[in-house]
């Protein structure tokens, strides 16, 4: 029998790992908001995608995960009581988040079958492959509604239709009179922190100088740690907008929506960009498990650079894929002028 929700109980939703991945699967929280519409839907989440989160629509509210965790057990409990806990799904495995539902006595556990912690705490047990499977990691996150009676595999573009925002934060008027109202403005976000196979910055460089800045802003963007890498290019180009370490996540969301493309490798940011129905560029390895069949973003303006060849030769070279560097800075200038055309009229 199909999971059952009394009435005024919740449930929770946990995914603690990266923004990307937390990103994919914020269309679970729709789909059990059309399954429960009278239920309250909790995300557990760490403090670094929070920010994200309490913007979207189908999210009634948040625990963070790292406060959680510095509380005495008996404080937890009360938290997931204070909620009305009454099934959790544990999209992102982990022994620690696993047994912590089975300590506060959540009554209804689901994870994957394929961890042998599931097996002590979970309770309802959902067995398929992530690495082996066909299927986008949004697709694959809605196997774990099945114990709530949704078997259906929605579509990329039925996924791409369940991101719902509530407003967003105004962006900071000191970044926002930095920002030119008559050009067309395209991010930049060159590093991933090493998660995805990079474009190099020489890739970068050379696809700035194909953009006529009488027409095109172009704005860098990354966090304080990236910057030394990202120096190459503010010594070359003048003229872009150096934002690499000066916003905090919720203000980088809102300067995406402010503008008009972003260009990143398999990135958090990408996703963000792609969820706000930016033109969102993304460049992609074609090597298994990372390539865009797996991990693209999802929406209405992405374009996946990926070449279509077998990548033996870089699959160990993450430093200096040559799939992804074999993708030219004219192409991608030539799809921004595209774009860029449409958008002016």
């Amino acid at each position: 029998m199909p999971i059952h929700l009394p009435e005024n109980t919740s449930i929770l939703v946990s995914r603690t790992d990266s923004i990307g991945d937390v990103i994919l699967t914020i269309p679970l929280t729709f789909q059990l908001k059309k399954l429960f519409p009278q239920n309250k839907v909790v995300f557990l989440c760490t403090s670094y995608t929070q920010p994200i989160l309490k913007h979207i629509q189908t999210i009634d509210t948040t625990i963070n995960y790292n406060d959680l965790t510095s509380l005495p057990l008996n404080h937890q409990k009360q938290i997931f009581q204070q909620h009305s806990i009454y099934a959790s799904i544990i999209a992102f495995p982990s022994y620690e988040i696993t047994r912590l539902m089975y300590q506060t006595n959540v009554p209804y556990r689901v994870a994957t079958s394929h961890r042998w912690y599931s097996w002590i705490f979970c309770n309802q047990r959902v067995s398929f492959s992530r690495k082996n499977s066909n299927l986008h990691e949004a697709q694959l996150n809605f196997k774990l509604l099945e114990p709530f009676g949704y078997t259906n595999t929605p579509s990329l573009s039925e996924i791409s239709d369940m991101y719902q925002f509530k407003t967003l934060t105004p962006l900071p008027e000191t970044i926002k009179q930095k920002l030119h109202p008559d050009k067309f403005k395209v991010i930049l976000h060159p590093k991933s922190k090493g998660s995805a196979r990079e474009w190099k910055i020489e890739n970068y460089i050379q696809l700035i100088k194909h953009l006529d800045s009488s027409k095109y802003q172009v704005i860098i963007t990354g966090t304080k740690n990236e910057l030394p890498a990202l120096q190459p290019i503010f010594k070359e180009c003048s003229d872009v907008l150096n934002l690499v370490g000066e916003t905090s996540l919720d203000e980088l969301i809102s300067l995406i929506n402010e503008c008009d493309a972003l260009i990143a490798a398999s990135t958090g940011t990408l996703h963000m960009a792609a969820i706000l129905g930016k033109h969102t560029i993304g460049i992609y390895p074609p090597i298994r498990p990372m390539h865009p069949g797996r991990w693209a973003a999802i929406g209405k303006n992405v374009k996946i650079f990926c070449k279509e060849k077998d990548c033996h030769e870089c699959k160990n070279n993450p430093y200096d894929c040559r799939c992804v560097q074999s993708i030219s800075s004219n192409e991608i200038a030539s799809y921004i002028y595209s774009i860029a055309s449409q958008y002016k009229n």
